[in-house]
């Protein structure tokens, strides 16, 4: 390990880190969704994965500067795939058959690859 994190570094890793598993969750929330009628807002909780995705997309290059190592660099750059995916949605939000396709065979299988990716590089920085 070539970066040792201070505490506001440490903090932005740990609350990262601790986002993409929210948005985790609210991918399989909004998948259970599509079959679940219980679960009234998976439209709401898509919603504030798109917003969430547009606050990785905001700190990514932050973590960038931070970190130097090419598992880590790589790893960031890897997210292009999951906002590849989420821009299928685009125009898409009121046909559900479309929208639970994209999802549950685009969006959610790049997010849990990308984010495991993510954890691998991440996690060893937030043990002390």
């Amino acid at each position: 390990m070539t970066t040792k994190l201070d505490e506001k570094q440490y903090e932005l890793v740990s609350q990262y880190v601790g986002m993409l598993d929210t948005i985790e969750e609210a991918l399989n929330y909004v998948e259970a969704s599509f079959t679940d009628l219980s679960k009234t807002e998976g439209d709401q909780v898509l919603s504030e994965v798109f917003m969430a995705i547009g606050q990785i997309s905001e700190s990514n290059p932050l973590l960038k500067e931070m970190f130097d190592e090419e598992g880590i660099q790589k790893a960031l750059t890897g997210f292009d795939t999951v906002t590849d995916q989420a821009w299928k949605l685009d125009g898409q939000l009121d046909n559900n058959e479309i929208k639970q396709s994209i999802v549950q065979e685009n969006l959610s299988p790049a997010f849990s690859a990308w984010k495991a990716s993510i954890d691998i590089e991440l996690k060893p920085y937030l043990t002390h």
